[in-house]
């Protein structure tokens, strides 16, 4: 079956994924493959080597040269980011039971830090928190830590405060979440999800696959994946309609029929192409 065009997202987003989730030790791999790597997944070389600059460039990257020939590997904080991120997107939709409580987020950044504020509010709809007005965020779920965290970052401790309780009144409850979030939408992107990977599911389909689309597909499933849980506030499964609540568990094992089928063919072209063996792969280099 033919791939819906390329990932969906920059050449620059996928090179911290494509070292990090393949090679996680850290060792630096050639940039002639990572360049092959985004050729098979249709971005052009190019792009591709202006992305490996601007990564260098900004922190993400550490490069080495050995003559012509010109080696990457990630950053200390970006292969953090990679395993944090890859760590929420195995936990999602595997959340424990909710107690009620609910995390608040009062914010009064001014104007003049308006580039911290607009930090904070991607950040904190990545953490799952809808805005309930302005300057409130609320999420479904005990999460102060994170979000206290967060805050220390990006220093703002002084202008944000963070409480957990719940609301006044059983009947507010589903209010609020209509208010903050729609759910609607959401549902119709659990079903967009399962739809779009429903020919994969089948184990003799993703044989079928030439090694090319193995690629793409693992590449595509990983970048959609990400995107909905980027966008995907994880309401307690008792708070979501019925529709959405059972789209949801498919979802996520949609994922993890199609993700596990194609991991290890996807993963050995890319250290093929890198120059990296599963031994060195498991072991790391620095």
């Amino acid at each position: 079956m033919p791939v819906e065009g390329t990932p969906g997202a920059s050449a620059q987003s996928w090179v911290p994924l494509l070292i990090g989730t393949a090679l996680p030790a850290r060792p630096y791999v050639a940039g002639a493959g990572i360049v092959e790597v985004l050729a098979t997944a249709g971005y052009a070389p190019g792009a591709s080597r202006v992305a490996l600059s601007r990564l260098c460039a900004e922190g993400s990257l550490e490069r080495r040269r050995d003559g012509r020939h010109t080696s990457y590997r990630l950053s200390r904080q970006m292969a953090e980011t990679v395993a944090s991120v890859g760590a929420r997107v195995e936990r999602f939709g595997h959340a424990g039971d909710w107690n009620g409580s609910w995390t608040i987020v009062l914010a009064s950044v001014p104007d003049e830090l308006r580039s911290a504020r607009r930090r904070l509010s991607a950040a904190l709809a990545f953490l799952g928190f809808g805005r309930l007005r302005e300057g409130t965020w609320i999420a479904a779920r005990t999460c102060e830590d994170e979000v206290t965290e967060l805050v220390a970052r990006l220093e703002l401790s002084a202008l944000v405060d963070v409480f957990v309780g719940r609301p006044a009144g059983v009947a507010g409850v589903d209010t609020l979440l209509r208010r903050c979030w729609d759910l609607d939408s959401l549902t119709r992107r659990y079903q967009d999800f399962v739809d779009r990977f429903a020919d994969l599911r089948p184990q003799p389909a993703r044989a079928a696959l030439p090694p090319p689309d193995v690629l793409r597909w693992w590449l595509r499933v990983i970048h959609d994946y990400r995107e909905l849980v980027h966008r995907d506030p994880e309401l307690p499964p008792r708070s979501l309609p019925p529709a959405a609540r059972a789209l949801r568990a498919e979802v996520v094992q949609t994922y993890a029929v199609v993700h596990g089928g194609l991991r290890a063919p996807a993963r050995a072209q890319v250290r093929a192409a890198l120059g990296i063996n599963a031994v060195r792969a498991s072991v790391g280099v620095g």
